[in-house]
């Protein structure tokens, strides 16, 4: 039996069996654009070039089945903390008076601590954390759906561009991003 070489990733491989080789061809490792070489070439050649173009699959033949199961279809994604994201402007804004009168130092000042702390934004932070928290869970659930996130996962930190790039990705309309914007506005005039 002749031993052949074969190249990948521009790299010699060592010498393997044709039998090795036809395998590594049916498992789609290797093409017909592979080069090959064997005792009695005087180059390298392509594999579709050699008698060895029987094992390339035909074009007619069907894709390979996948190994892992497809993203769920974006119908099919549960939308429920996307919802809470949406309104999360407003939901911190209530967290923000929560802290401030829970922090107040007297009842009779309660009223207007929590007023100032609001108009100050003492406790911006709050919101923001809640925003990015509640971005980054969808985002962790989106993986775990299946859905490919590499075109808008870093994009978590800016919640109105990841509720756009969300919503083009399963194929919805930016509904959360519309209310979250209505609800940032309002808590802005809000402040004022």
């Amino acid at each position: 039996m002749s031993e052949w070489h074969y190249e990948q990733h521009g790299q010699r491989q060592a010498a393997i069996t044709e039998a090795q080789l036809r395998s590594l061809v049916e498992q789609g490792q290797l093409s017909g654009h592979t080069l090959v070489w064997r005792m009695g070439f005087p180059n390298w050649v392509r594999l579709a070039e050699t008698d060895l173009a029987s094992s390339l699959p035909s074009r007619s033949s069907p894709p390979p089945l996948p190994t892992e199961p497809p993203a769920l279809p974006g119908a099919a994604v549960s939308n429920w903390l996307i919802w809470v994201l949406a309104f999360a402007p407003v939901i911190g804004l209530m967290l923000e008076a929560f802290i401030a009168g829970a922090r107040a130092s007297s009842e009779y000042t309660l009223d207007y601590e929590v007023q100032l702390a609001l108009q100050t934004n003492q406790y911006w932070y709050v919101t923001l954390l809640l925003n990015l928290g509640l971005s980054f869970w969808d985002l962790s659930r989106l993986k775990r759906a299946g859905v490919d996130t590499a075109a808008f996962g870093k994009l978590a930190f800016v919640v109105p561009v990841y509720l756009w790039k969300r919503a083009k990705a399963l194929q919805q309309q930016p509904t959360q991003l519309w209310i979250w914007i209505a609800c940032f506005v309002l808590t802005l005039l809000s402040t004022i």
